[in-house]
C-alpha cells in the first residue's frame, strides 16, 4: 500500500509521498522502501504525476509508462491539466505498440479469473458465516448460498448501495458487453466451468442451476464495462498548471486494465483552485491518519460514538415509556414507534452535525486559513509531514509498515514548474 497527499492553494501545488511497496503471496510477505511513485508528467511543464495501490499496468511499470509517455512528448504544452490527463489516459488506449492484441487478451482473462475468485471467496465466507449460526444442515444450503452470492455481485454491478443504476463507463461504447461474449465467450465459459468444478470437489451437494451460470457469463463482461472496480486497480494523480491556468488544479483517475484496445478507467476526483476558494487537501490510498489530524477525530471512533449513543438513547427512550403511568401496551407501542423512527433519529442527527460544526470551527478551519497562505516551500514541508504521520501511525500499530521510507515530493508553480525532492520518513 502506499498513502499520498497533494495540497494546493492559489500559488502552488505540493505533492508527496511514501516509497513502500508490500509484496505477498502463499506464506510470504515482504515490504520494500524504495519506490518511486512520484514523476513529472512532461519535461519542462509544472504538472506532476503520482501512482497509488498497484504498481503496473498489465504487467508494465508505471514508472515505464510514464517515461514512454514523457520521452513522446516532450515539450508539449496544453491548455488545462485535464487536457494533460486525458491526454495521458488516452496515450494508453488504442497503442497496440505497448499492450498488444495478445497481451491484452491474457490479461482479460486474469481479469475474469480475479472477479470469479471474489465470488469463491464470498461463498467460502457465507457458507462460514451459516456454518456458525447453526441454522441447518450446511449441505442442504450450499446451492442456495452459491446462487445468493453471484446474484449480490450481480445486483452490485448493475446498482448502487442507495438504489440507483450503476452507469457503465464512458470508455467502452455500446454493444462492448456483446462483442467480448463473441471474441472471449468459449475461454469466459471454461473459467466459469472451472470454478463450478473446483468447488463441486469440495461440495458435491452443489447444484448450479443454468439462470446462475449466465449471470456468471454477465458478471464477467459487466466487470470491465460497469463503473465498479473489483478488481486490482491503479489510482493516478495529476496535479499543477495547465498552460493557459493561473491557479492549480488536480485530477484523479482509476485505472484497470486494456481490454478491446481501451483503458477501463475513470475520473475519480476533481478539483480547481478559484479566487475566491479554499485551498485543497486531498490525501490518496492510506489516509487515517491524516483524515484524523484534519478533523480532530479518527473517523473509525466517530462511528462507534454514533452507534454507541444510538443504543444509550434507544435504551433510555424504552425505560422512559416503559416506565410512564398510565398508558397501555398499544400506547406504549406507539411511543416507542414514533421516537425510534422519527423524533430520536432527528435529535440525534442535529447532535451529530453540531459535533461535526464544532469540530471544523476549532480544528479543520484554522488549518484550511493556514494552507492557503503557505509558501510553496512550507506548502512541500506540510505534505511530507502528513505523509510521516501516516508512517509513524504504521510504525507503532502495525507489525507490516504497508507506509513508510524516504518521501518522494515535488513542489510546482508557474514561476519555478516542478520541483523534485526526497524527505526522510521519520518524524
Amino acid at each position: 500500500m502506499t498513502s499520498e497527499v497533494v495540497l494546493m492553494n492559489r500559488s502552488a501545488v505540493a505533492m508527496a509521498a511514501d516509497s513502500a511497496v508490500t509484496i505477498s503471496g502463499t506464506n510470504y510477505l515482504k515490504t520494500y522502501q524504495s519506490v518511486d511513485k512520484l514523476f513529472p508528467l512532461v519535461d519542462g511543464q509544472p504538472i506532476g504525476v503520482m501512482i497509488y495501490n498497484n504498481a503496473e499496468l498489465m504487467s508494465t511499470p508505471w514508472e515505464t509508462i510514464i517515461s514512454l509517455y514523457r520521452d513522446q512528448n516532450r515539450g508539449r504544452s496544453l491548455d488545462t491539466l485535464e487536457a494533460h490527463a486525458r491526454d495521458f489516459i488516452n496515450f494508453l488506449s488504442d497503442n497496440p505498440e505497448l499492450f498488444p492484441p495478445d497481451h491484452q487478451d491474457t490479461e482479460f482473462f486474469k481479469h475474469v479469473a480475479v472477479v470469479l475468485s471474489i465470488v469463491a471467496d464470498d461463498f467460502d465466507y457465507q457458507l462460514h458465516q451459516l456454518k456458525q449460526s447453526k441454522a441447518g444442515r450446511l449441505r442442504e444450503h450450499v446451492s442456495a448460498v452459491f446462487g445468493y452470492v453471484v446474484e449480490e455481485l450481480y445486483g452490485d454491478l448493475v446498482g448502487n448501495l442507495d438504489g440507483t443504476s450503476r452507469g457503465r463507463l464512458d470508455v467502452f461504447p455500446e454493444g462492448t458487453e456483446e462483442q467480448l461474449m463473441r471474441r472471449y465467450g468459449a475461454e469466459i465459459d471454461e473459467l466459469i466451468g472451472s470454478l463450478i468444478q473446483s468447488l463441486k470437489n469440495e461440495f458435491p451437494m452443489l447444484s448450479v442451476p443454468s439462470d446462475i451460470v449466465q449471470k456468471l457469463r454477465e458478471i464477467a463482461v459487466m466487470s470491465v464495462t460497469q463503473d465498479a472496480f473489483y478488481e486490482h486497480y491503479t489510482g493516478v494523480v495529476f496535479a499543477g498548471f495547465g498552460r493557459a491556468e493561473k491557479f492549480p488544479s488536480m485530477r484523479s483517475y482509476l485505472t484497470s486494465t486494456v481490454v478491446l484496445g481501451k483503458l477501463k478507467n475513470r475520473m475519480d476526483r476533481a478539483q480547481d483552485m478559484t479566487a475566491d476558494g479554499g485551498p485543497v487537501i486531498a490525501p490518496f490510498a492510506q489516509d487515517r491518519m491524516i483524515r484524523t489530524f484534519l478533523t480532530g477525530m479518527d473517523a473509525n471512533l466517530r462511528m462507534f460514538l454514533f452507534g454507541e449513543t444510538l443504543k444509550l438513547s434507544s435504551h433510555l427512550v424504552t425505560d422512559v415509556i416503559g416506565r410512564a403511568p398510565g398508558l397501555n401496551d398499544q400506547q406504549r407501542a406507539q411511543l416507542l414507534s414514533d421516537y425510534s423512527e422519527g423524533s430520536l433519529g432527528t435529535a440525534l442527527r442535529a447532535f451529530f452535525q453540531s459535533i461535526d460544526q464544532f469540530q471544523y470551527a476549532v480544528h479543520t478551519a484554522p488549518i484550511l486559513r493556514a494552507v492557503s497562505v503557505l509558501p510553496k516551500k512550507e506548502l512541500g514541508e506540510t505534505a511530507a509531514s502528513l505523509i510521516k504521520l501516516n508512517s509513524f501511525q504504521q510504525k507503532v500499530m502495525n507489525s507490516v509498515e504497508t507506509v513508510g521510507g524516504p518521501i518522494s515530493l515535488a513542489t510546482i508553480s508557474r514561476n519555478e514548474g516542478m520541483v523534485m525532492g526526497k524527505e526522510k520518513a521519520e518524524l
